[in-house]
């Protein structure tokens, strides 16, 4: 045996034995690595989400929309901004509206010009309605606050002539000084 042993020493067998349980081994760490490459890949696509987000002046576009649609509502009020926009003929959609968006709820708040003769708890609730409404059908959000600041009541024809003036101070302000 110690002659057979020697003999397969020198003759290179255990050799050519051990590279070839050598190449075993590295086949199949290569194929448990490919695997557990699959396995990672599988894992990372099951915890990789899509989604859906909305920018928070979408919904206060949709919100703004959704109020001037209720009777009753004669305007939105705007801040500081809108008016300076508003004195240089621009016009701001979602003045009067702000929104606080989450992943899966909005909260709205809302400044309007009440129509004179319109019954603000009345008209209150039909923005709730409305606007909790088209947000949801739009985007899928819950609206789960819609708070609403009155901070004028005109009438209507009181809010045309208003209106109207404004444009006449507008285009009298683009036109520039009379030359006459």
């Amino acid at each position: 045996m110690a002659n057979e042993a020697k003999y397969n020493e020198i003759a290179g067998v255990n050799k050519k034995e051990q590279e070839k349980m050598e190449r075993q081994q590295k086949r199949e760490d290569f194929v448990e690595n490919v695997q557990d490459n699959i396995n990672d890949a599988a894992k990372s696509n099951q915890t990789h989400e899509s989604k859906l987000t909305f920018e928070d002046s979408v919904i206060e576009k949709i919100a703004a929309i959704a109020c001037h649609e209720v009777s009753g509502v004669l305007d939105m009020k705007g801040g500081f901004f809108s008016g300076i926009s508003e004195q240089f003929g621009g016009y701001s959609l979602t003045k009067g509206i702000s929104a606080d968006v989450g992943e899966k709820e909005a909260a709205i708040d809302a400044a309007i010009i009440l129509e004179y003769g319109h019954s603000a708890p009345k008209v209150f609730e039909e923005l709730k309605r409305n606007i909790a409404q088209s947000v949801g059908q739009m985007t899928g959000l819950k609206v789960v606050e819609v708070n609403v600041r009155v901070d004028d009541v005109m009438t209507r024809k009181e809010f045309e002539l208003k209106r109207r003036n404004e444009r006449n101070e507008n285009q009298n302000y683009e036109q520039g000084p009379s030359l006459r």
